[in-house]
C-alpha cells in the first residue's frame, strides 16, 4: 500500500489529479513545483492531504534538505511520481538544449528520491517518444513539430531506466497520449476546440493525420494510484482507454455526440492502434481500464 507520495510538477493538469485522487485515498502527498502558493490556493487547487514545497525541479538534488525544513518525513514505501517537464511557453516546444535540460532533471530527480528513502520512482511519458522511437528503429524520418519533445522524451525515459538501475531504485516509465481535464479549464488546442464545439461556435478541421487517444484526467488519476500500488519494476505501462482516432474523426464524432445524433468510432488496424496505444499490460498488472469513454469524459 501507498502511505506517502510524493509529486513533481504538481501543479501541472496531470499533477493536479494525481495529487488529489491520491489524498481523497488516504495517502500523504507532497506536492513540489516552482510556484509560490499560499495555503489558501494549495488547499483549492488539492484539496486536503497535501503539502506544497515551492522547489524547481533543476533543484532537485536539495530535496532532502528542503523536506527537512518542512518537516516532511517520506517513511517506507514512499513512490515519488515524475510529471516535471519544462518548455517554452508549452510542454512541447523549445531548443533541443531547452528539452534536453529535463532529460537531466529527470535523472537527478531518481537520485534524489532514492536518496530520501522512496521505494519506487514513476516517470510520465507522452505517447510522442513510441512513434519517435519507432521511426528510429526504422531509419525513417521522424517528421513532427515536437521532435525535439519527443526525442527528449525518450532519452530522459532511457537515462531514468539506466540511473535507477545504478541507484537500485524500482522505476516504472508510463505514457500518455492526450489528457483532458473534465472541465476542460487546463490544456491547449484539444479542449479550447471542444469547448468550441460545446458553444457551437465555428473550428478548423485539423489535417495531422497521426492517431492520438483521448482519455479523462480522472481516469489517469486512478491509473497513477493503481501503478503506485501494484506497478512492477521496469514495465513500460500505456494509460489510455485503447481507442485511438485522429483528431479531426474525433472532432467530428464529438460534435454528433454534443447534437445527440449516433456516433461510430472508426477501427485503425495498422502498426501505430495495435501497439503504440495497447492497455493489455496495464490492465493484467494493475487492473486499471479507463471508466470514462471519448466522449463523456467532461462535466456538462
Amino acid at each position: 500500500m501507498i502511505h506517502k507520495a510524493i509529486i513533481s510538477g504538481g501543479t501541472g493538469l496531470v499533477g493536479q489529479s494525481v495529487a488529489r485522487y491520491l489524498a481523497n485515498n488516504g495517502v500523504d502527498v507532497l506536492c513540489i513545483g516552482r510556484s509560490s502558493l499560499l495555503n489558501s490556493s494549495v488547499y483549492e487547487m488539492f484539496g486536503k492531504g497535501v503539502t506544497y514545497l515551492k522547489l524547481d525541479i533543476n533543484d532537485i538534488s536539495d530535496l532532502d534538505n528542503k523536506i527537512k525544513n518542512i518537516k516532511w518525513e517520506p517513511g517506507s514505501n514512499c513512490v515519488f511520481y515524475h510529471f516535471a517537464w519544462s518548455g517554452n511557453k508549452r510542454l512541447s516546444d523549445g531548443s533541443p538544449e531547452e528539452q534536453l535540460k529535463n532529460v537531466t532533471s529527470s535523472s537527478l530527480a531518481i537520485k534524489a528520491a532514492k536518496k530520501i528513502g522512496c521505494s519506487k520512482f514513476i516517470n510520465s511519458g507522452t505517447i510522442e517518444e513510441t512513434y519517435a522511437e519507432w521511426h528510429l528503429k526504422m531509419g525513417s524520418k521522424f517528421n513532427s513539430p515536437q521532435s525535439n519533445y519527443a526525442i527528449a522524451k525518450l532519452a530522459s525515459r532511457d537515462m531514468c531506466l539506466m540511473t535507477s538501475y545504478l541507484e537500485k531504485i524500482d522505476y516504472i516509465h508510463t505514457r500518455l497520449s492526450v489528457p483532458i481535464s473534465p472541465d476542460l479549464s487546463i490544456g491547449g488546442y484539444v479542449p479550447q476546440t471542444l469547448k468550441k464545439i460545446i458553444s457551437k461556435e465555428a473550428y478548423d478541421l485539423p489535417e495531422n493525420k497521426q492517431l492520438f487517444d483521448i482519455v479523462s484526467t480522472k481516469d489517469v488519476a486512478v491509473a497513477y494510484y493503481l501503478i503506485g500500488q501494484k506497478g512492477t519494476n521496469k514495465s513500460d505501462y500505456y494509460i489510455g482507454c485503447g481507442k485511438p482516432t485522429t483528431l479531426q474523426d474525433y472532432f467530428l464524432q464529438f460534435e454528433r455526440y454534443i447534437k445527440g445524433l449516433s456516433h461510430e468510432q472508426k477501427e485503425y488496424q495498422d502498426i501505430y492502434s495495435s501497439n503504440f496505444f495497447d492497455i493489455k499490460s496495464t490492465y493484467q498488472d494493475t487492473g486499471f481500464l479507463a471508466s470514462y469513454n471519448q466522449f463523456n469524459l467532461f462535466e456538462k
